[in-house]
């Protein structure tokens, strides 16, 4: 009789219920507290981003090099040390790519940006071929393209668009599932601007 009076008693007592409910819930709290801080993390390094890739152009547009490198060494390098610390970029994207990506493009004018070179015969994209023949080569790869922008960083007076991405590997669980493609965010950046005129001699 007294026994049947312990286990009723043990199976009414609510000791020690509010324990074992949050040893369930922690681990879910923690997931969901650290997918909110990876996501802000992503935010925060897509404007690092972009805020880098704004001041390379800014650099970029007045042809200033340092002695022993070249221009576009220079300029990419720009965005290297605003990221660095905060992007893993030893990280690659993919086998034998790299996690950070920078690319630049010039144009005659803003509104050859994203154009195709025009065609001669036949007269609408795509006209590959022969150059002059059946397309204008513009940037003088040999070669029709879908953007007639020419890579490097130009020359005088030419419009140059910078771009800038980074493959952001989401380390959150379950996040993973939710977030960019198999588990990886593209970040991504671009600025625009025209290349000064370098060779001006001030009369100061």
């Amino acid at each position: 009789m007294r026994s049947r009076k312990t286990i009723r008693s043990f199976m009414r007592s609510a000791t020690g219920s509010a324990a074992i409910e949050f040893a369930f819930l922690l681990p879910v709290l923690l997931v969901f507290l650290m997918g909110i801080i990876e996501y802000n993390m992503i935010m925060y390094a897509s404007a690092v981003l972009q805020g880098a890739t704004v001041i390379a152009a800014r650099e970029g547009k007045t042809g200033y090099t340092q002695s022993g490198m070249s221009q576009q060494d220079y300029i990419y390098g720009i965005v290297r040390t605003r990221v660095t610390g905060l992007l893993d970029t030893s990280i690659p994207a993919s086998p034998g790519v790299a996690a950070l990506q920078i690319s630049s493009k010039s144009y005659a004018s803003y509104n050859a940006i994203g154009q195709p070179e025009p065609c001669i015969s036949p007269t609408q994209p795509p006209c590959p071929g022969t150059p002059g023949v059946n397309f204008t080569d513009v940037n003088h790869n040999g070669v029709w393209d879908s953007d007639e922008g020419s890579a490097g960083l130009g020359g005088q007076g030419d419009i140059v668009v910078y771009t800038v991405t980074y493959s952001w590997h989401v380390l959150t669980p379950i996040m993973s599932n939710f977030l960019g493609t198999n588990g990886v965010v593209t970040l991504s950046a671009s600025s625009v601007a025209k290349n000064e005129p370098y060779n001006v001699v001030s009369s100061r």
